[in-house]
């Protein structure tokens, strides 16, 4: 009997710890989810997009300029980083009429993921584009890599001060007619009045990779124009949409 009771307490108690520490340590017990990010060398993404100028002088009309084209992303290879991490080779490939193949590549980039942090390197210009665990909420300064300040007129100011942060994480969504059953949202700024607006956010969803990005940078002198139809206006806003994918 009192063997019965002490194997008995013994569950109890070890069923409580466990218990206690799923409550206490929610969060660093989530799921690193790296699979948001895939590294497979071949692995391909196809995007359909939308790409809109403005454009506008004092005096004169509103010039609006759209193309449509579709953009080609590969991982070609990998190869060990200046920091030591394992990095990966990207090509990109654009054509304007989809009945043509895809030339040369125009564009080179690669990333790297390490622990807690995707890293993108565009032209030698690193961007913090996604944390693991991905957590609703969670914040980050994604431009900290950048020579980026607000207080100086430069190519980079546009990108000073932007807190990163997931809006949504593992939730349903539909990118193009396409539906993905987890999805996460980082929106890198979202900063508007009644003249400016600058907004950037990317859509990624697991073994994919990014499926949506829309950024925008847009001055307009008509304030009383919607945002969706600027006028008197200078900038810019793309829209890539997933298309589809080779794993």
């Amino acid at each position: 009997m009192i063997n019965k009771s002490a194997d008995a307490l013994f569950i109890f108690v070890l069923l409580f710890l466990v218990g206690c520490k799923q409550d206490m340590d929610n969060t660093k017990l989530a799921p690193y989810l790296y699979d948001y990010v895939p590294t497979d060398v071949s692995h391909s993404v196809l995007y359909d997009v939308d790409s809109i100028s403005y454009s506008y002088t004092q005096g004169g009309s509103q010039v609006i300029d759209t193309i449509h084209y579709q953009l080609k992303e590969v991982i070609l290879d990998t190869f060990i980083g200046l920091t030591g991490n394992v990095c990966y080779g990207m090509a990109e490939y654009k054509r304007y009429d989809t009945t043509q193949s895809f030339l040369s590549a125009y564009q080179a980039w690669y990333f790297y993921v390490n622990r807690t942090t995707l890293v993108t390197d565009y032209q030698d210009l690193s961007f913090e584009n996604f944390t693991f665990p991905p957590i609703t909420g969670n914040t980050w300064q994604g431009n900290s890599l950048l020579p980026a300040n607000d207080t100086i007129a430069d190519t980079y100011q546009v990108y000073a001060n932007w807190t990163y942060t997931f809006t949504s994480v593992n939730v349903p969504n539909t990118i193009n007619s396409h539906h993905f059953d987890s999805t996460a949202v980082v929106t890198q700024v979202n900063s508007q009045n009644l003249i400016n607006d600058v907004y950037c956010a990317e859509t990624y969803a697991r073994h994919v990779g990014l499926v949506y990005r829309q950024w925008e940078v847009i001055g307009k002198q008509d304030v009383t124009s919607t945002w969706a139809a600027p006028n008197q206006a200078n900038g810019f806003r793309v829209q890539q949409y997933f298309h589809s994918y080779t794993p």
